[in-house]
């Protein structure tokens, strides 16, 4: 598996594979189905125009359920049996973690994961990412209410490794940001509601922040806490499901504030936005979204590391041609990608809309 034999796994002289492991169903499937709609819209593009420097590229996605074991099991299937040239677009970041340590090892490019974990924490030379962290999210909301003159804040996290890092941080950064922050637990499964409801409404806060992907327990949530008049708003990161919330809270979504780490797809004024506005037409999709915008630039950025990395395609060739990637010399549309030999996270971008009832957002 390790063997640099197998280096360029996954090419021909007609196609490139690529990899994915992503939660076609559970929890995350709204996210992953979104995420990978985009990815293919571009992907599909490139391929009608003869592909690059005449290989298809070819995407094969296996479903982990967003579960962890499964992930890994999945990644080894993937570079082993399946012998694919590079991973794409894993979804989540438990999952990303468990892709990522396999890859790494095998020196498998692990390209653009749909995360703003603990993957962001520390360099690894296969691992690109074109996504802002959650860190990037929690610091930019905190500093916009600071600037509000918003002091009072909740924070509704879970009770797992992810929740408890995320927790640390917010409380770091709310501290340089003079912002009385209270802390409240919830468990994995988010069952009884009423002591964290009533703990929240107890401290009395301007703005309750949920640090949960689970879009059903964080609805859950907001009905509780509106059902006992509290008048406050909510804050949720890119992750949350907007689509999904949106539809179990109706009305109720109406107002909640997330941050975002790509334009917001109805900004048509920006080139990329137009770009992909009309590749989605094209293809035959009506609905534009936040996630399957980001799956369009992840394929559109690596597409062009592909093409960078010449006729002579390998591992390699690849990572030192998206190292080059920068703003001076990519026209991203708007969307700023910069990679060098030491930085592998292309983008820093957040934004922060108010969400509507229809699941569309409004800076």
């Amino acid at each position: 598996m390790f063997s640099p034999a197998h280096a360029d796994a996954g090419v021909s002289a007609t196609r490139i594979l690529l990899g994915q492991s992503a939660g076609m169903s559970g929890t995350m499937a709204h996210y992953a189905r979104q995420a990978l709609i985009g990815a293919k819209v571009y992907f599909d593009q490139i391929n009608q125009q003869g592909g690059v420097h005449g290989r298809r590229i070819e995407l094969l996605t296996r479903d982990d359920q967003y579960t962890a074991s499964l992930a890994a099991y999945n990644t080894r299937q993937l570079i082993e049996q399946d012998r694919v040239f590079a991973l794409f677009g894993f979804v989540g970041w438990p999952t990303s973690q468990a892709g990522l340590q396999i890859a790494s090892r095998a020196r498998v490019p692990f390209f653009a994961p749909f995360t703003g974990g603990a993957l962001h924490t520390s360099f690894d030379r296969y691992l690109f990412s074109i996504r802002a962290s959650y860190v990037d999210e929690h610091a930019y909301f905190l500093r916009n209410m600071n600037g509000l003159g918003i002091r009072k804040l909740a924070l509704v996290y879970q009770q797992d490794q992810y929740g408890v890092s995320i927790k640390q941080d917010i409380e770091n950064r709310a501290r340089r940001e003079a912002i009385e922050l209270t802390s409240i637990s919830i468990n994995h499964a988010g069952v009884n509601l009423t002591p964290l409801i009533d703990k929240t409404l107890a401290a009395q806060v301007d703005v309750v922040m949920l640090v949960n992907a689970d879009y059903q327990i964080n609805a859950r949530i907001v009905h509780g806490l509106r059902s006992r008049g509290f008048l406050g708003q909510f804050f949720a990161v890119s992750f949350v499901g907007t689509k999904q919330l949106a539809s179990e809270l109706g009305d109720l979504a109406h107002g909640i504030l997330v941050t975002q780490v790509v334009p917001l797809p109805w900004r048509i004024s920006m080139p990329l936005v137009a770009e992909y506005r009309k590749s989605m037409a094209e293809a035959g999709y009506e609905e534009f979204t936040v996630t399957s915008l980001e799956g369009y630039i992840a394929a559109r950025v690596l597409v062009e590391g592909f093409r960078r990395a010449g006729r002579n395609l390998t591992r390699e060739r690849l990572i030192r041609a998206l190292e080059g990637i920068n703003a001076r010399n990519y026209d991203g549309g708007g969307y700023v990608v910069n990679f060098s030999p030491t930085n592998h996270l292309g983008s820093m971008y957040v934004d922060i809309a108010t969400m509507t009832k229809d699941a569309r957002f409004m800076n």
